[in-house]
């Protein structure tokens, strides 16, 4: 198979042989501002068949790395063209822009892939490149399997529509979208994202809801923020701040695209069972804990942590066993003494609660953090006369933000009003100021007609 090297300067970027000549004040004309110096050693195969039938040919540029063995597949980038090309215009691979960025990653060590578009056949011309790829990837040194894609401008309505649904092609794993429209859900949650958004593009309350959408799909997207950078500013924006940007997405496309390299010590059930609770899953951190503790019956630390979870399960009765175990282990562990006054309430034991408060208080082990987590215990357990005298507790000295707005939320649930303003207001006064939060928050609902409140809202961000 025939090949040329490609040896084109970046700083004398003129077109391809046969394409006509631009202008320097042509954006065309321009490549990518950043430059490595494998790029001269790039090879490129020019015109590659990928789509063939009665309405034309589209074909495609691959770009392949200095360094390329002959037996080996690399993963691959692909620039998307998602607006075709137009009838005797210059090809979209051959702008400047969609020949340096593929030689780029090529002498990264990827494999770089520029492609022609049907304008009134786009989605089967995405489609197309991938399917012949997923037949064909293999024959130009392509892993089929490990694919990124970049999609830029106005090119990324079109892209989004395709990379967002259920029949995309599997082995893209990782997509690049350049100063394009904000895009609308829903998004996928398998499939990472780096969206980058010049300042030059924002404008009124463009993109501001962008990140709402990313939340409310879960999606892995990571959106950045260009400052001082304008659209299309890979090509236009000769400074260090654009290239630390194409240099950020490189590590991108390298992070999702390569292997993760093998870790070398065991699993460890405390790591598992720490996961499974930040994970808010206690019914299996419940399960590791007892598997170990019923191994490990002296581990102090992990029964507490296990009466602990079957607290949050409200599996009470065996809660209780678990905590009192604990506390004869480590006597003078606060956190398990608060859990089981907990518990004791829970099981409608209140005498024994307040008599394990006062050995608590005694024995110097009550602290602003168990007197809050108690509190907000009682409160999960709509005990909210008994929640509020825990924050009382805790020393004014000693509240924090949440502690106030906690107290504001008790005394709103008994409807002791002037209390609970009180404490609202010195829970804004001291940062507490999410109007989501209090917007959406149910204990407030005895307030939301009051002057007060509006005052109060009045207040917030």
């Amino acid at each position: 198979m025939r090949v040329r090297i490609l040896s084109v300067l970046l700083s004398v970027l003129s077109c391809s042989a046969g394409a006509q000549e631009l202008s320097i004040f042509d954006g065309r004309y321009w490549g990518i501002v950043l430059e490595h110096p494998d790029m001269k050693k790039v090879v490129v195969k020019p015109d590659i068949p990928y789509l063939q039938d009665q309405q034309g040919t589209l074909r495609m540029d691959v770009y392949l790395p200095p360094d390329l063995q002959p037996d080996e597949v690399r993963p691959a980038i692909v620039f998307l063209n998602a607006v075709g090309d137009r009838p005797n215009e210059m090809k979209v691979k051959s702008w400047g822009t969609y020949r340096t960025w593929p030689m780029l990653v090529a002498a990264h060590g990827y494999i770089g892939i520029s492609m022609e578009s049907d304008g009134s056949r786009i989605p089967e011309s995405l489609a197309g490149i991938f399917s012949f790829i997923d037949k064909d990837g293999n024959a130009h040194y392509i892993d089929r399997t490990r694919l990124g894609v970049y999609a830029a401008s106005a090119n990324v309505t079109s892209s989004i529509q395709y990379l967002m649904q259920p029949g995309a092609y599997p082995g893209i794993k990782a997509a690049v979208l350049y100063y394009g429209r904000q895009p609308s859900g829903p998004f996928r949650k398998d499939l990472p994202v780096l969206f980058v958004v010049p300042e030059g593009d924002v404008r009124g309350n463009g993109f501001s809801t962008l990140w709402n959408e990313v939340l409310k799909n879960n999606a892995p997207w990571t959106i950045t923020m260009g400052s001082g950078l304008i659209h299309a500013f890979d090509s236009f924006n000769d400074n260090d701040d654009s290239r630390k940007m194409i240099k950020e997405t490189i590590s991108f496309w390298k992070n999702q695209l390569d292997p993760i390299p093998a870790h070398h010590w065991p699993n460890s059930v405390g790591r598992e069972a720490l996961a499974a609770q930040y994970g808010h899953d206690d019914v299996k951190a419940a399960s590791l804990l007892k598997e170990w503790t019923d191994t490990h019956p002296t581990d102090g630390p992990a029964m507490v942590q296990y009466g602990s979870v079957l607290k949050n399960l409200a599996r009470k009765t065996e809660a209780e066993d678990v905590l009192k175990k604990a506390i004869a282990l480590q006597p003078d562990n606060g956190n398990a003494k608060a859990n089981l006054i907990a518990v004791y309430y829970a099981l409608g034991k209140d005498d024994e609660a307040r008599k394990l408060d006062a050995i608590m208080a005694k024995a110097g082990q009550a602290t602003r953090n168990t007197y809050a987590s108690i509190g907000y215990s009682l409160f999960v357990l709509n005990k909210h006369r008994q929640g509020v005298q825990y924050f009382e507790k805790i020393p004014p000295a000693d509240r924090l933000s949440w502690d106030y707005y906690n107290l504001g939320c008790g005394y709103a649930r008994l409807n002791e009003k002037d209390k609970a303003y009180n404490a609202l207001n010195q829970a804004v006064a001291m940062g507490n100021t999410s109007k989501q939060q209090y917007e959406n928050d149910d204990d407030l609902n005895s307030l939301r007609s009051d002057q007060e409140y509006k005052e109060l809202m009045s207040k917030l961000q």
